[in-house]
């Protein structure tokens, strides 16, 4: 960022006008990020939902990048989001990589948020059957999950590295700061976007991610249920409001998205 952009930017702003000031650091901010893109092959394309554009530095989803998306609920709900912002990422060449361990993920909740099936690379690492568990003794059950959740990290860095993956999506409960260590190497190699769905547990330890994001239930404003159809109290319950937690380059955007997730199609929306 040259000197000159900084001090045209300063000048710029009204005398004692907090408005102005403010407007000021945004623009900085942007600078500073398009600086930081230029040095490097990292690119930011728009999610299209606009209020999480403005929440995020750069003004939507990186590539070549680590995201957590927290959720104090299943997890469902901040996968659907996660979908939803990656969708326009996911018109560059390359598939999105869904590591289903829990053997629990739908292609139609990919093609809700506009994503074609023909874009995702499904990986199911084995997991032990109810027999296998059943006749299993606990010491015996416990290493089994061990080597389940060892081959989800597995397909998790193998999909980081491969440049024919544009993003990868993950649900990822537990992980050692070497793993997260090395997956922030891979995907600045490679120029993948990790999409981590992690619960509310880890939000009190250290995170290796370039942005994180926290996902909670929120109530959407009185003019929007006022305006919605019957169907408004569905609605009203579906709502969600996104705020990020942390940017690895400082840059921090006050405020939340709110967004919300329609009852009859589960497409995620402003």
């Amino acid at each position: 960022m040259s000197s000159l952009a900084s001090s045209s930017a300063i000048r710029s702003a009204p005398a004692g006008s907090s408005a102005g000031r403010a407007e000021t650091i945004q623009a900085l901010r942007r600078q500073l990020v398009s600086a930081q893109q230029t040095q490097s092959s990292q690119r930011v394309i728009p999610t299209g939902l606009k209020s999480l554009d403005q929440l995020l530095p750069g003004g939507g989803l990186p590539t070549s990048a680590l995201i957590e998306w927290i959720s104090d609920e299943s997890g469902q709900t901040a996968a659907s989001v996660a979908l939803r912002a990656v969708a326009p990422l996911l018109s560059l060449p390359g598939c999105l990589a869904v590591i289903d361990e829990r053997h629990d993920f739908h292609g139609n909740a990919a093609k809700a948020q506009g994503i074609p099936l023909s874009k995702i690379l499904l990986v199911r690492p084995p997991r032990p059957t109810p027999e296998e568990a059943a006749a299993a003794n606990q010491s015996r059950y416990v290493r089994r999950v061990s080597v389940c959740h060892a081959e989800a990290l597995w397909a998790l860095e193998q999909s980081a590295r491969n440049t024919g993956v544009r993003a990868v999506l993950c649900w990822l409960d537990r992980a050692s700061p070497a793993v997260m260590r090395r997956l922030q190497l891979a995907v600045e190699r490679s120029g993948v976007t990790i999409l981590l769905i992690r619960p509310a547990t880890v939000l009190g330890s250290a995170s290796f991610a370039d942005l994180r994001l926290h996902i909670q239930p929120a109530r959407l404003p009185e003019h929007i249920l006022r305006a919605a159809p019957p169907k408004a109290r569905l609605l009203e319950r579906r709502s969600y409001s996104v705020r990020l937690l942390r940017s690895r380059h400082g840059l921090q955007h006050e405020g939340t998205a709110m967004l919300h997730q329609h009852p009859w199609d589960d497409r995620v929306r402003e």
